[in-house]
């Protein structure tokens, strides 16, 4: 069954792997070889992100660490992880605060001003790529690796209008109860599985990548 296997890279990550010591995350062999049965055939991975900017972490190596983390997925054999980035967005917006902020001899403070950042782009590229995809008779099956109830729209019309692709749904998402999964999108699947620290653990990219310049795992993350 010739399967196209889309990642939301930011779901992944805030939903197991940010906790994890497991972020060398090869995703083909995750997918191919530990998480889909044997009657699937991976023929891509499509894996979903956005540059993180150096401003957002407490760490500034985390950005350079994505660039290698990138980079290894595109080199690592058999070369069938495909990356599609999107950007994070910038703002300064005053949120009001849940408690007011008493300060003697002034006025309550209710409001402060914060950076946010927003991922833009990647739910609409992975939504209109997975329906292009099915549309397009690509493959038989589609995958889709996200707890987002966002994906639900494209899921409902690829199950109305192409009823002969599968669907598959693999929630990332801590521990082992099913009533975690998005009600909303494990309805519209024909199977659905939570993704393991197990599984994780069992598709790690070697330490080195061999290459014109081979590309090593960071030392901490």
């Amino acid at each position: 069954m010739r399967t196209i296997v889309y990642v939301d890279g930011y779901n992944l990550y805030y939903g197991l792997l940010r906790k994890s010591a497991y972020k060398w995350l090869d995703l083909f062999a995750l997918f191919q070889n530990h998480v889909l049965d044997s009657a699937a055939e991976v023929i891509e991975v499509r894996y979903y992100t956005a540059p993180v900017k150096k401003e957002m972490s407490d760490d500034p190596q985390s950005s350079q660490r994505q660039r290698i983390y990138l980079e290894a997925l595109r080199r690592m054999p058999p070369q069938k992880v495909t990356i599609t980035e999107g950007k994070m967005a910038k703002s300064t917006p005053f949120w009001r605060l849940v408690t007011p902020i008493s300060i003697s001899g002034e006025p309550d403070i209710e409001k402060v001003q914060v950076v946010n950042f927003t991922e833009k782009k990647t739910d609409v590229n992975l939504a209109t790529d997975m329906l292009s995809a099915a549309w397009l008779g690509d493959c038989e099956q589609v995958v889709l690796c996200s707890n987002d109830s966002d994906m639900e729209g494209a899921l409902r019309n690829i199950r109305a209008h192409l009823p002969h692709i599968k669907i598959g749904l693999v929630a990332p998402i801590s521990g082992d109860d099913n009533r975690k999964i998005s009600t909303d999108l494990k309805n519209l699947a024909h199977w659905s599985k939570i993704l393991s620290p197990v599984h994780l653990q069992n598709s790690q990219l070697p330490p080195v990548i061999s290459h014109s310049k081979p590309i090593k795992k960071p030392e901490k993350w």
